[in-house]
């Protein structure tokens, strides 16, 4: 298993169109807004971005701010050295546990992974426990 963490993640909705991302970059570096995670989901006129900060307070203040806070909610961030089957272990775990995972995200980079689980609100705790998430 890699290391696993409870993470806040936040949803934000803006337009769909050229530069917005771009708009969103140059925000997030003038507040000093690190990230662990961004995905951004074209949709039709709107686009959502779903983040998870370095500093999730400070995230949450200025999207509160801005008008643009959707939603947030608990998700899970796994990370650890990248080889063949490297979730293996924490998918086995949460299968175990009875938890759907919702969505997931995962890249590597060099010779680690980082990857983000989203689970159903009501089965955080389960998966929690099943990764040994703090």
């Amino acid at each position: 298993m890699g290391t696993a963490k409870r993470v806040v993640y936040f949803k934000a909705k803006l337009e769909d169109k050229p530069g917005e991302l771009c708009n969103f970059a140059k925000d997030l570096k003038a507040k000093d807004l690190g990230l662990l995670s961004l995905k951004g989901i074209g949709q039709g006129t709107h686009g959502e971005l779903l983040v998870v900060a370095k500093s999730p307070d400070k995230l949450r203040t200025a999207w509160k701010a801005a008008g643009v806070l959707l939603e947030e909610g608990t998700a899970f961030y796994l990370s650890g050295v990248d080889k063949t089957g490297a979730l293996q272990a924490d998918l086995d775990a949460i299968s175990k546990a009875g938890v759907n995972i919702v969505a997931t995200e995962a890249v590597v980079a060099g010779r680690s992974y980082g990857a983000i689980l989203w689970v159903d609100p009501a089965d955080v705790e389960k998966t929690a426990k099943a990764l040994g998430a703090k």
